[in-house]
């Protein structure tokens, strides 16, 4: 989990845009990792990949509406995506968490990349 998040500050922090298939490839390794125990994660780690969800999402969104040979795959990533980040925020919200308090704390991880 830690090293996805790396991942994303080091992408998120870059001057240049990734190709196609290096975001293909972190976003099938991001849904990998779900897939193999999304439930088990801690409440940190719920805020971490919501981030992470949520930066695929809007980047994935930007390059679809972009006249690129890829953008179908964009849109079916944004969809996806899009899945996730509910099924991470009813999961916040089991941990206790409110709508403020999920936003405050994704502001502040956003804030700190």
């Amino acid at each position: 989990m830690q090293a996805l998040f790396d991942k994303m500050k080091e992408y998120l922090n870059m001057d240049t845009e990734i190709s196609f298939e290096e975001f293909d490839r972190y976003y099938k390794e991001v849904i990998d990792f779900l897939g193999k125990g999304w439930e088990g994660l801690g409440e940190e780690e719920s805020m971490q990949m919501l981030f992470i969800l949520d930066n695929l999402k809007s980047n994935a969104d930007d390059r679809a509406k972009r006249r690129l040979k890829e953008m179908k795959k964009y849109k079916k990533i944004v969809e996806r995506t899009d899945i996730w980040i509910s099924a991470m925020m009813k999961r916040l919200h089991e941990m206790g968490l409110n709508d403020e308090e999920i936003g405050k704390r994704y502001e502040a991880i956003y804030e700190a990349v």
